[in-house]
């Protein structure tokens, strides 16, 4: 229901009464989430996959059954894992891991989500992240480097020490 005020929520050349209604739209559409017979569009897979000019391959990971099959209706051909990563391992390595506002939600299974979302990481690879996670799990972590804002490269080398194992996969 919201999707068509998040869009450009956050551009910096918004006006700031569109980035208002944007940010408004985000938080109600949080709540209405929760509400089990509400449709629901997970929008992330959707502005990858429209921003992408080459052929990829798009696995999405949640811990929700409901979002998954909102992906797997708007996008057929996504590959979709029922994971909680506050506890398990994500499935798949990849080139590129978006993990925006998931890491700072696990509470007291942060770190470990953060492992397992490192662990991810193809050495080489790129990490996207929101700052509150990265600040607080990522920051002066010499196996990844900022390289632009929320963006983060994974050291080419094959180990993380001390945050993931790069044992046999």
């Amino acid at each position: 229901m919201a999707s068509p005020f998040l869009n450009d929520a956050a551009d910096a050349d918004a006006p700031k009464i569109r980035r208002l209604l944007g940010d408004a739209a985000r938080y109600s559409d949080h709540l209405l989430r929760r509400i089990p017979r509400m449709p629901l569009a997970s929008l992330e897979p959707l502005e990858l996959t429209r921003s992408l000019t080459m052929p990829h391959d798009l696995f999405v990971v949640d811990r929700s059954q409901r979002v998954l099959a909102a992906i797997a209706r708007d996008l057929p051909g996504t590959v979709c894992h029922c994971v909680d990563i506050s506890f398990q391992p994500l499935p798949v390595t990849t080139d590129v891991v978006v993990a925006f506002n998931v890491v700072c939600r696990l509470e007291e299974q942060a770190a470990t989500g953060m492992a397992a979302v490192a662990a991810a990481v193809q050495p080489g690879g790129w990490l996207l992240m929101d700052d509150r996670s990265a600040e607080a799990h990522l920051s002066n972590h010499p196996g990844f480097v900022r390289v632009a804002p929320k963006t983060f490269r994974r050291a080419a080398e094959a180990g993380i020490a001390g945050l993931v194992d790069d044992g046999p996969r």
